[in-house]
């Protein structure tokens, strides 16, 4: 029988691999988080027109820019991973993507990634199709579709939430066997992650009255949780 580590242990490990290497873990996900934002605007330049064609011609672009921003995020990963880990880990650790076994990366985020764009699609094509239209009509329908929307995107991110892990880990497998692994790994443990995310929901509250300071520590504590929370299930598939 598995024993799993409860969410306050995984929490203290994640802090605990941060000591000493917050600097590290602050710079890098500032530096994604600014290519986040670069590609991001890039991709809305494409939503200038209001017309049909120019929505989709943004979906497109949206997706590709969130796939490039999800290969960042494998390094991403790979920085809090080194740091769980105790190994030497620096903000080079977001290109390793793109040094090595680009193409498991690509096809494995590339599936991710259009998961969760269709998961959201609804939501969009709702908001371009009723833009400029009264709010208060608009908002029951809107939250309708954008609960699911969002419920859907976030079951979706959960499954895989470990892709990112298995890519480092395993660089030599093929994509279609880390997408089984996460699934298998995440069947039955999606809802312990997600309340160990939402243990971090109060510092990012805090990040209101600290000019973001809190988020950007908050941001630093949920990617180290999310690498503890794999290592610990590493541990139990090897026990």
């Amino acid at each position: 029988m598995k024993h799993y580590k409860k969410g306050a242990l995984l929490f203290a490990d994640a802090r605990r691999s941060l000591l000493g290497h917050l600097a590290t873990a602050v710079w890098s996900l500032l530096l994604f988080m600014l290519l986040s934002l670069f590609l991001n605007q890039i991709a809305a330049s494409f939503a200038a027109e209001k017309s049909i064609l120019s929505f989709f011609i943004s979906v497109a672009a949206a997706y590709v820019t969130s796939l490039f921003i999800s290969l960042f995020g494998v390094g991403l990963s790979s920085v809090f991973l080194n740091l769980q880990y105790g190994q030497p880990a620096s903000m080079r650790n977001l290109l390793v993507c793109f040094r090595e076994n680009q193409d498991r990366a690509v096809q494995t985020r590339a599936y991710v990634t259009l998961g969760e764009r269709l998961c959201l699609f609804p939501l969009q094509l709702l908001l371009f199709l009723t833009s400029g239209g009264p709010l208060a009509e608009r908002a029951p329908l809107l939250l309708g579709v954008g609960g699911a929307s969002i419920a859907a995107c976030t079951l979706w991110t959960l499954t895989y939430a470990m892709t990112n892990f298995l890519l480092l880990d395993f660089p030599d497998t093929e994509a279609g066997q880390i997408l089984r692994a996460s699934r298998s790994m995440m069947r039955g443990n999606r809802l312990r992650l997600l309340l160990l995310m939402l243990r971090l929901l109060p510092m990012h509250l805090l990040g209101i009255f600290s000019l973001g300071l809190a988020n950007i520590y908050a941001g630093c504590c949920q990617h180290a949780c999310a690498a503890a929370f794999y290592k610990d299930m590493m541990d139990q598939q090897v026990k």
